[in-house]
């Protein structure tokens, strides 16, 4: 993984990829995209994860 891998939140996923937030939600619980929970509500996703996601 390479050093300057960036963390972003979900809403970051949600507006970047032009998805809604429940949407990212669902990806992470499915699987499909890897977020680490760090807390209650709150996840935090790699960039690398997001891109592995787009292929």
């Amino acid at each position: 993984m390479p050093e300057n891998d960036e963390w972003m939140t979900a809403r970051q996923v949600a507006t970047e990829l032009n998805v809604a937030y429940n949407t990212v939600l669902r990806w992470i619980k499915r699987g499909d995209l890897v977020g680490e929970r760090i807390g209650p509500r709150v996840y935090r996703i790699r960039r690398s994860s997001l891109n592995a996601l787009a292929r």
